[in-house]
């Protein structure tokens, strides 16, 4: 079975070059295209996102079934800045499901295949498509084909691609990226096993009591067999893989939860919400109980969207979790990138927290 399915096709107007040759376009008509209405993915490779009135490009049109895709670049959307990191994102994902030079051996892997099970990473290398292959390797432009042999188990099907598993993807980019990222990966692959992948729900239904029981044997069900058909890395994979957690909502908080654990303040709790007066204060990203330490991790989208209001309301629950003892740390999403960062403007805040370590995570 090939590794793409043929009819992978109109998705966001994808075209390839023999197609368009076979329209009747001409070598000439394709490259007066990039730039008005044709964009070019990868070699041979081409998305229609517009409708112009270029008589030489009227063939293009014949490959643009996707009207929404089209109006998406038309009302120029795509150069919104909350749009552009998503729109990168989803080029990047064309780039892999429509590459045309998969052999049927080859298994997505590493950063590509976090993009097609849509594992959220921060900064991620601008690099080929990446395979995994059993008998052969080669490292092109647009290809890095690695020599590797999967068990069965480790493969599975996303989008017509032969594929790594989610699970053993999150366990690869520990490798690849190194373990802070690779725990981030692997809390999102736990939190979408325990509690599903529809994050409004979850908002709206909220987490079980009984959840964080059920997290130790979920993780070992979850992650122990693959961990187990790892050729290296396996002793630290098995410490990230007793340390993650469902709770973590965003990729910031995942790296803000791996800090602490580098830190040794494992007993921190996560998504506490603080009443006072029979009334909801205020959602603490992060709680260690016994120091009656807040900490958020905040994004910057919410004050882009949210202005003068959401600083003034923070403000407000800033001073009442202060006059009820807590004493409150705030990050940004830079901050919690660097634990060694992370962990001097901790300690600088709350320097009695420094005796409270224990069995630091070692990477």
């Amino acid at each position: 079975m090939p590794l793409v399915e043929h009819n992978a096709g109109m998705k966001s107007n994808v075209v390839y070059f023999q197609d368009l040759r076979a329209s009747g376009a001409s070598n000439s008509d394709i490259r007066t295209g990039l730039g008005c209405c044709l964009l070019k993915l990868s070699r041979g490779v081409y998305s229609v996102i517009r409708r112009c009135g270029v008589r030489a490009h009227l063939r293009f049109q014949g490959f643009a079934a996707d009207t929404a895709w089209l109006e998406y670049h038309e009302s120029g959307r795509q150069q919104d800045r909350e749009q552009v990191r998503r729109y990168k994102e989803h080029l990047k994902y064309l780039q892999i499901i429509h590459y045309p030079h998969y052999r049927p051996s080859d298994v997505v892997c590493g950063l590509s295949a976090a993009r097609l099970h849509k594992i959220g990473m921060f900064r991620q290398p601008d690099q080929p498509v990446s395979v995994f292959n059993p008998t052969s390797g080669a490292l092109t432009s647009e290809l890095r084909r690695r020599r590797r042999s999967l068990a069965g188990e480790d493969i599975c099907t996303v989008d017509g691609l032969r594929t790594t598993t989610a699970v053993r993807t999150a366990l690869d980019l520990r490798a690849e990226l190194g373990a802070a990222s690779g725990f981030a990966a692997m809390e999102q692959v736990l939190r979408r096993h325990m509690l599903g992948d529809d994050e409004e729900a979850i908002f709206r239904i909220g987490y079980a009591p009984g959840l964080l029981s059920e997290v130790p044997e979920t993780a070992a069900a979850v992650f122990r067999s693959p961990i187990s058909r790892l050729t290296r890395g396996r002793k630290l994979a098995t410490a990230l893989a007793e340390l993650v957690s469902p709770l973590s909502e965003s990729y910031a908080e995942s790296r803000a939860a791996f800090n602490l654990h580098v830190l040794g303040l494992h007993d921190f709790a996560q998504q506490v919400d603080i009443w006072e007066e029979g009334y909801l204060l205020t959602r603490l990203d992060f709680l260690l109980r016994d120091d009656r330490v807040a900490i958020y991790v905040d994004g910057t989208q919410k004050y882009v969207d949210g202005g003068f209001d959401v600083m003034s309301k923070e403000s407000r629950q800033q001073n009442r979790l202060l006059s009820m003892g807590y004493r409150v740390v705030r990050f940004t999403f830079n901050e919690v990138l660097e634990p060694k960062s992370f962990g001097q403007k901790l300690f600088r805040q709350v320097p009695d927290l420094r005796s409270r370590c224990r069995d630091r995570l070692v990477f």
